[in-house]
């Protein structure tokens, strides 16, 4: 029994889509816009779910239709498309034709026309249709067996819905468009009715004609223009009209639609890196091209730990062994032959335990002093439980590869890794051997060869140490500043429960925003789709009206230093009082390292409150713990990269450089140099490492525009290589397509090509960050390396902890503090020979807070 037709509105779903992902700025890796494609195919699966029959998307011609030969005006005005929208057109299509789908267009018709036209026909066969668009014009075509699909706001709308939100049966939507018109399609209308008026009118008259054929009752202004523009509003219903007879050539028996046939575009939205959109199709492993072919793989189930011993036993004699662990356990000795931790041939079979496997391949591994070739080698480490003094020697991380390739897209499982290199949508171990000089290739092309092999796999190395050890904390500080915390919220719970006059939930935007916005009266600023904004920026911005602003701020912030850290860190201690943070080394596009589970660079420092934190975080037994960090490394980077003789001289001269800078800039002697001067000057110095404007520059010193735009010039003026380095350096990327470090590590930069104006001037910040930001993330990084192997050939029992932004921290022995001070400010300043002096300065103290 033939059941739906899915008429869809391809043009009207495309641009709603891309508009959707337009500040998202969604692209391939090599920079090819794909928001629009990814915000249709999320809504166009959704739709497959009503499981229809039929489907077919209607597209607009790109020439005039039959309403521009009576009128030229018609949809005059209207923006043309964004380029980055034009790129995607023809790819929607190329993509539904490939899933079998109807794409239908037709010569002097719109797509309006078409879905009508379909509408009328399925009718005629019996069946029903849904017509999925955001064009409300559609709604003239409901009837007893047609439906809309208002994407707009996901809603079905139907006889009764239109009736009970328009009063109008599908007939009287042409009268509502014809007085009142469309500035979108310069649909001209009757002048000055608007939808409240024209909803009026056939509320009392019934339809256009009923209206016109009653202006001369109607009295002032409005009937007159009634009467005067009776046919502009009879033209009007004409070019209203959607035609349900276009002369469509495809018929119904050509919407016939079959689910299996979507498989075909699975490798084609691989290709475009619609990864969760391809995952929905149906269809296995999809032909490859020869050059790209990979080996048969043969698979031996691995149940027990006798099976386990003879896959051990077959790979005695391979010099490298590949290792994935997810979902579970996978290795491989050849590209031929993989073994997988898996369940028997049935339900009753038991598996190995995983541990148990783990074990055996990593002893394996070290007794037979085997290379391994991975995909996320520090997770098989801990898997493993190595000590961290004794690991595999590791030739070939592919996790690690792909992000120095792709910092800014790095792939987010082997299984996308391995569709992305072997076109192939399996995910071997064995296929390891084919990534490794195919990757190690593109590698030494893109100049990343040293970048991996001298900092980032022995920072691997180093950071599974520090996991491994964790970081001792205080239980006692910590319940101090739980009841500290917890009893500070609760004062402030009171004050502003009296000066708001009831008793609600802080916490909740709703609530406080109807105290704060409706109750007091205060200045409400933006409002989100739910309401009132009460984020910070808005509360900050009010602040200074009404005491409860600062207390709301202020209790908001202590809920959650206590929730987010003291009481986290209190759930994530193990029975040693240690946290085992993950350091995270391929997640940011500057190569800087992140922490998670718990994420230490969180901690809000810059308060009193959020310093206390660091007061939990202790040696161990015996020990002492030493914080060194970098002064102002990415000033000085910005010295010597940009070649300023003026900056360089300011650092190189010994005094505090925001001083320096204040008196070059305010010409006045150093003696003499404010506060205030200082102040600005510290905020340009480090606002130019970000690219800053005169209005960020002026929020943040709480000055006028004009001023902050004065200090900035004078900042040029006199530092004028630096300003030639930054603009420089966003010519240097649109050129090459990424921006790049000291030591050579490069970030993608797509962003410079988009056709959304914020979302280029994003790219431009970053093109001048970059080089600043992300060498200053290698000289910490190879910092770390050199610390870790200068401590282990010295014998040293001190070891790394943590590393925070520009600071390391080490848990040592009382005995061995002097020298690893020492050691640690050779090892941090020796890492580059700039033009300005590295300098790293190192504390110890008994705990994280005293180390700063």
């Amino acid at each position: 029994m033939e059941r739906l037709l899915l008429a869809i509105d391809g043009n009207s779903l495309l641009f709603q889509a891309y508009h959707a992902f337009y500040k998202v700025n969604l692209t391939t890796r090599d920079g090819f816009p794909t928001g629009a494609l990814k915000g249709f195919f999320t809504k166009f699966f959704e739709l497959l779910k009503l499981e229809p029959s039929h489907v077919l998307v209607a597209f607009d011609v790109h020439q005039p239709t039959f309403r521009h030969e009576r009128y030229a005006d018609y949809k005059l005005g209207r923006k043309p498309a964004d380029e980055d929208l034009k790129k995607q057109m023809p790819v929607v299509r190329e993509l539904l034709r490939s899933m079998g789908i109807a794409v239908i267009e037709c010569p002097r018709y719109e797509g309006d026309d078409i879905l009508g036209t379909f509408a009328r026909r399925a009718e005629a066969a019996g069946m029903d249709t849904l017509i999925a668009t955001g064009d409300r014009d559609s709604f003239q075509l409901i009837t007893e067996r047609t439906r809309i699909y208002y994407t707009k706001d996901n809603s079905i709308v139907d006889k009764a819905a239109l009736d009970e939100k328009y009063g109008l049966t599908p007939d009287r939507m042409r009268d509502l468009k014809a007085l009142m018109g469309d500035s979108s399609d310069h649909i001209p209308g009757v002048s000055g009715v608007g939808e409240k008026t024209a909803l009026k009118l056939l509320s009392e008259y019934g339809d256009l004609e009923g209206v016109l054929s009653h202006a001369s009752e109607i009295k002032g202004k409005l009937g007159e223009r009634l009467i005067n523009e009776a046919e502009n509003a009879r033209f009007s219903y004409w070019l209203g009209t959607i035609a349900t007879d276009a002369p469509v050539t495809e018929t119904l028996e050509d919407c016939r639609f079959s689910f299996e046939k979507t498989g075909a575009a699975k490798q084609r939205l691989y290709e475009l890196e619609l990864n969760s959109i391809a995952d929905k199709l149906p269809g296995g492993e999809t032909a490859v091209q020869a050059d790209d072919a990979v080996p048969i793989v043969n698979t031996v189930a691995i149940t027990d730990a006798e099976g386990m011993q003879r896959a051990l036993d077959s790979l005695l004699h391979c010099e490298k062994i590949a290792v994935t662990v997810y979902p579970s356990l996978a290795f491989a000795g050849s590209p031929d032959t993989a073994y997988i931790l898996t369940a028997g041939e049935t339900l009753f079979d038991a598996c190995m335990d995983e541990d148990e496997a783990y074990r055996m391949l990593g002893a394996f591994l070290l007794s037979q002093d085997k290379t391994l070739l991975a995909f996320d080698a520090k997770t098989f480490y801990h898997r493993c439980g190595f000590d961290a003094d004794r690991l595999p020697k590791l030739a070939f991380d592919a996790m690690l590869s792909d992000y120095l390739l792709q910092s800014n897209r790095p792939v987010e499982s082997y299984e996308a890794l391995c569709r992305m290199w072997l076109k192939t949508e399996k995910a071997s171990p064995a296929y390891l051997f084919a990534l490794y000089p195919r990757m190690a290739r593109a590698i030494e092309e893109n100049g990343l060869a040293s970048l991996e092999r001298d900092v980032e796999l022995p920072l691997l190395r180093v950071l599974y140490g520090m996991e491994r050890i964790g970081f001792m904390t205080d239980e006692t500080v910590l319940h101090m500043l739980h009841t500290r915390f917890s009893g500070t919220a609760s004062e402030l719970e009171s004050r502003i429960y009296e000066q708001a006059g009831e008793r609600f939930n802080i916490l909740s935007t709703k609530q406080l925003g109807r105290i704060l916005f409706e109750k007091l009266g205060l200045p409400s600023g933006k409002k989100t789709k739910t309401g009132f904004s009460t984020d910070a920026d808005t509360l900050e911005a009010i602040a200074p009206l009404h005491p409860i602003v600062a207390d709301v701020l202020q209790y908001r912030f202590l809920m959650k230093l206590d929730s987010t850290f003291v009481e986290g860190l209190l759930k994530q201690r193990d029975a040693n009082g240690r946290i085992h943070s993950r350091f995270m080394q391929c997640v940011t596009a500057t190569g800087r390292i992140s922490s998670t589970e718990p994420n230490l660079q969180n901690i809000p420092v810059r308060t009193p409150e959020g310093r206390e934190i660091r007061k939990a975080f202790i040696p161990s037994d015996g020990n002492v713990l030493i914080g060194a960090d970098y002064s102002q490394i990415e000033l000085r980077l910005l010295a010597h990269i940009s070649g300023d003789e003026g900056f360089i001289n300011a650092f190189n001269s010994g005094e505090d450089i925001h001083s320096r800078t204040a008196a070059e800039v305010f010409h006045v002697p150093l003696e003499r140099v404010t506060g205030e001067q200082r102040s600005a000057a510290k905020a340009v110095n480090f606002g130019i490492v970000y690219g800053i404007s005169d209005f960020g520059l002026a929020r943040n010193l709480g000055i006028a525009v004009p001023q902050a735009a004065g200090y900035i010039r004078r900042y040029f003026e006199r530092y004028p290589k630096v300003q030639a380095y930054l603009k420089e350096s966003v010519a240097r990327a649109k050129d090459r397509g990424y921006a790049e470090t000291l030591f050579e590590r490069k970030r993608p930069l797509p962003e410079l090509s988009a056709s959304n104006y914020n979302v280029r001037q994003f790219g431009e910040r970053v093109a001048m960050n970059m080089p600043i930001q992300g060498t200053a993330a290698d000289i910490i990084k190879i910092a770390m390396v050199r610390v870790d192997r200068a401590l282990r050939e010295g014998g040293f029992k001190a070891r790394l902890v943590l590393q925070i932004h520009d600071e390391l921290i080490v848990d040592c022995p009382r005995t061995e503090a002097d020298a690893v001070m020492k050691l640690m400010q050779d090892a941090m300043e020796g890492v580059a020979s700039l033009s300005v002096r590295l300098v790293a300065e190192a504390k110890c103290g008994e705990s994280w807070f005293e180390t700063k």
